[in-house]
C-alpha cells in the first residue's frame, strides 16, 4: 500500500502500537499483530514528535534546528520514514474534524 504523506498532514502513534525504549533503540509493539519493530534513535525521536497536533511540516522544521541539519533533506527523510510508518500500522493520519 502506497501511501501519500504531505507536509502539512497530521499523524499519531496507533492505538495498538506499545513503544519500549532500550538505551540507544527502541521496539515498538503492535498489539493486533503480535509484531515488533526496532526503532533507532531518530525513528524513535520522529515517533515521539507525531502528537497527533503538530503537522509533518513542523516536526521536521524543529528537527531541522535540533539536528542542525537543512530543512529540505529532514522534511524529505521525515516523509519517507512516515510513509514506512504508516505503512507498518505504526502511527495513523489524523483527520482534522470540521
Amino acid at each position: 500500500m502506497t501511501v501519500l504523506v504531505r507536509e502539512q498532514s497530521v499523524y499519531r502513534i496507533a492505538p495498538a502500537i506499545a513503544v519500549e525504549d532500550f538505551g540507544a533503540r527502541s521496539l515498538a509493539f503492535h498489539c493486533r499483530e503480535f509484531r515488533l519493530v526496532e526503532l533507532n534513535a531518530v525513528a524513535r525521536d520522529l515517533l515521539s514528535r507525531l502528537d497527533g497536533q503538530c503537522t509533518l511540516h513542523q516536526v521536521a522544521a524543529a528537527m531541522a534546528d535540533d539536528y542542525a541539519q537543512p530543512f529540505g533533506v529532514i522534511l524529505a527523510d521525515v516523509q519517507d520514514v512516515v510513509q514506512q510508518m504508516v505503512e507498518t500500522g505504526l502511527i495513523e493520519r489524523v483527520i482534522p474534524s470540521q
